[in-house]
């Protein structure tokens, strides 16, 4: 039974070279672990910049380039071009849908093992704004 139930245990170290290139498509990551912005921000809703900000600090810290992907709200404001209020509201519901969390206080993470999801969300709403 315990082995059976194992198989529901995610592994976040373990992410898929196909998650990696849906990844690919919206961010990069410099070599002291910057996150860089492949779809110009405006095509973005300030949630999905959030996400994937987030995503890319988790990332960048997976990949040994930074120590620590917790990000503060005036962090994430400023490297996603939104005001701190709209970041802030943004981030309440993230944590909500339980796709980001509070690690410390004033500090954010993303939810690596619904990366999945995530992108999903981001995709439909890069759909849904580029066929409106």
């Amino acid at each position: 039974m315990k082995a059976k139930l194992r198989e529901l245990i995610i592994d976040e170290q373990e992410l898929t070279a196909a998650l990696i290139d849906r990844v690919k498509g919206f961010i990069r990551l410099t070599r002291d672990g910057k996150v860089v912005f492949l779809v110009p921000l405006e095509k973005l809703p300030i949630w999905a910049r959030v996400l994937l900000y987030l995503a890319g600090k988790r990332l960048a810290k997976e990949a040994g380039l930074i120590e620590n992907d917790v990000a503060t709200i005036e962090e994430i404001s400023s490297a996603i071009g939104a005001d701190y209020f709209s970041t802030a509201g943004r981030l309440k519901e993230l944590k909500d849908q339980q796709l980001v969390q509070t690690v410390e206080r004033g500090g954010y993470i993303v939810q690596l093992a619904r990366l999945h999801e995530i992108l999903d969300k981001v995709e439909k709403a890069l759909g849904s704004r580029t066929e409106g």
